[in-house]
């Protein structure tokens, strides 16, 4: 039995070397391109963000503070029960508010097109009551196209964009919380 052994000449060699070399830079490129897990946004040091809170204004079991304890939870930032057990600060949150708005219709005169909001009113206060951020509104805005042959799906993908959108704002609160220590 005879075997041979296949041997690369000079050219395949480099051509090896730069198909690596271009593998290597693909890789490069695509690491960024600012892709990154959900979680708290980038942007902003969490550090700076007082721990225990204490949330106000909305209820615990709300969408909306649901987001904000998922997004303090991953900076390690505790939440306080009790206004008495938050020494660092306090977040009130006045106002929370959802809309949902008709863009367009098909020929058959069916909305397939809509503007859906997300808004809330916080102010942010210290551990000596003064406050550090005065009242203000954040506000998140999406697009969902619902075509007449995807009703079920796109009832789905509403749900989706909306727990996206509060996680939106929780974010964006969080940053203007951080900013202001």
């Amino acid at each position: 039995m005879n075997e041979t052994a296949i041997s690369l000449g000079p050219s395949a060699r480099r051509l090896a070397a730069v198909g690596g070399m271009l593998l290597a830079l693909l890789s490069f490129c695509i690491g960024g391109c600012g892709f990154q897990p959900r979680g708290v946004a980038e942007g902003f040091d969490t550090a700076t963000l007082p721990s225990p809170l204490f949330i106000s204004g909305i209820g615990r079991f709300s969408p909306l503070y649901r987001a904000l304890e998922r997004q303090l939870a991953i900076a390690d930032i505790e939440i306080a029960l009790r206004a008495a057990d938050a020494a660092a600060a306090q977040l009130r949150i006045h106002d929370v508010s959802r809309d949902r708005r008709v863009l367009s219709v098909d020929s058959n005169n069916r909305a397939v097109e809509f503007e859906l909001a997300e808004s809330a009113r916080f102010s942010f206060y210290g551990a000596d009551g003064r406050e550090l951020v005065a009242q203000q509104d954040i506000r998140v805005l999406r697009l969902l196209y619902r075509p007449e042959q995807g009703i079920l799906g796109s009832d789905r993908e509403g749900v989706l964009l909306r727990e996206d959108m509060r996680e939106e704002l929780a974010t964006r609160i969080l940053r203007h919380m951080a900013a202001a220590r």
